[in-house]
């Protein structure tokens, strides 16, 4: 597929819908630059529509490498025992039908890349949910001699709020905007160097969602070191300063925007260790400074400049993937970030994230799938949409089982059984959710 649509913030995503990779130029031109900031996506979610784990690409459109064209279909059907996410909430079916299509164009030696997303979600019961899922996105994949190469591109996409962190599901279009640029170099001797910078909007339609709009500036420089005797060492920063601009903050100073400034660092490492295990692993340091610093508030009767706190700590992040056979696979990943999210009335939330899955192949055309994410979110800073009470945290946990066939690369048919719980504090955000979905995906195109 084209898209992957997400959030990036601190060297992580904030949400995600999982697409399908192009291999070769993508590698070539993404890996050089990337290493230091993100270790391999495993979609342990599946079909679900939370972000992957550990994910870093900086834009989601699909490099079409050569002169070549896909096309796309995808019919998702999807029976949700809580359609609306709340505490004993109504089942519904959902249908979710997208056409896809990219296309790639060699100008010399830079790559021309384009994809776009045409799609809806359509709950039967409920018609107000009934809603748009559209994206586009494009750019030049470039290189310049034999040791350097980036991407420059824009992408814009806008679907129904699906993920699990927001209070219910409600009929709100999240629309977001990414611009973004990287360079890579890496020396014959496998010392490399890059940076990446990145803007990024993500705007909600609902009037009561509007204070979650953010707009956030990532700049992300990097210098790594490899070899494949000792692996890939990485070492990178990342400065994230993101606004809310339709929520304000008084001040000493008078009514500013609403923000936040957060600083990492993470040291990584990357290896195979053989044929059968890969392994990635990065620990970080994260700090948040709110801006402003400061605000007014009443206390004992008096308006008074309160200090806001940050947040100073530890971060990491871990993938182990295992292949003792041809027919089985095992996935590990974790993850503990500081993030924002236009979803949740939060400054900014501190993840933690962690993921199992197995594959086991039976036949070429056949593999049968278990996994399982826990995910705990610290929410800082916290306000409210009217009528909501303030989020302290979240605890949620899918389990999933699945069967996908694909006897040829034309078609292939997915079905899902998944159970989620959310157990939040205040406890007016807990709910349960069983899924069982049905997948059907066209492959076309050419090269």
């Amino acid at each position: 597929m084209l898209m992957r649509f997400r959030l990036f913030a601190a060297g992580a995503t904030c949400f995600s819908e999982a697409r399908s990779r192009t291999p070769a130029l993508r590698v070539a031109v993404v890996s050089t630059l990337m290493a230091a900031t993100a270790v391999p996506a495993f979609a342990v979610t599946r079909d679900s529509d939370e972000p992957p784990i550990n994910g870093g690409n900086l834009l989601q459109t699909d490099v079409i490498e050569g002169r070549a064209w896909r096309l796309r279909g995808q019919l998702g059907s999807l029976y949700d025992s809580n359609i609306n996410r709340v505490l004993g909430g109504p089942g519904a079916a959902r249908l979710s039908p997208l056409a896809q299509f990219g296309i790639g164009m060699p100008v010399g030696r830079q790559q021309l890349f384009f994809g776009a997303d045409y799609g809806r979600d359509i709950v039967f019961t409920q018609q107000r949910l009934n809603r748009g899922r559209n994206a586009i996105g494009g750019g030049v994949a470039w290189r310049v001699g034999a040791a350097c190469s980036g991407i420059v591109g824009a992408e814009r996409y806008q679907r129904l709020s699906l993920f699990t962190d927001q209070a219910e599901l409600v009929n709100n279009v999240q629309t977001s905007v990414d611009v973004a640029g990287s360079i890579g170099c890496r020396s014959s001797a496998g010392l490399g160097f890059g940076g990446s910078i990145q803007h990024h909007t993500a705007s909600n339609d609902l009037l009561s969602r509007k204070p979650f709009d953010l707009r956030s500036t990532i700049y992300s420089p990097n210098i790594s070191y490899g070899s494949p005797n000792l692996g890939q060492f990485s070492l990178s920063a990342t400065f994230n300063t993101t606004a809310y601009p339709n929520r304000l903050t008084p001040t000493a100073a008078g009514i500013v925007e609403d923000g936040i400034q957060i600083f990492s660092t993470r040291f990584g490492y990357q290896r195979a260790l053989g044929t059968r295990l890969k392994l990635g692993l990065g620990a970080s340091y994260l700090k948040t400074t709110p801006r402003p610093d400061t605000r007014l508030e009443v206390v004992n009767n008096q308006i008074v400049s309160v200090p806001r706190d940050g947040f100073s700590g530890s971060g990491y992040d871990i993938s182990l993937d295992y292949t003792p056979s041809q027919r089985l696979a095992f996935n590990l990943q974790a993850n503990r970030n500081v993030q924002v999210t236009p979803n949740v009335g939060a400054l900014f939330v501190i993840r933690t994230d962690f993921g199992a899955g197995v594959d086991y192949h039976m036949n070429p055309a056949t593999t049968l799938g278990l996994g399982g994410r826990m995910t705990r979110n610290s929410y800082k800073q916290s306000f409210t949409s009217p009528g909501e009470s303030a989020r302290i945290s979240d605890n949620i946990k899918r389990v999933f089982a699945d069967i996908s066939y694909s006897p040829v690369r034309l078609y292939t048919v997915r079905f899902e059984v998944a159970h989620l719980w959310r157990r939040s504090d205040p406890v007016d955000f807990n709910y349960d959710s069983t899924t069982v979905r049905l997948n059907l995906i066209v492959n076309l195109g050419r090269g």
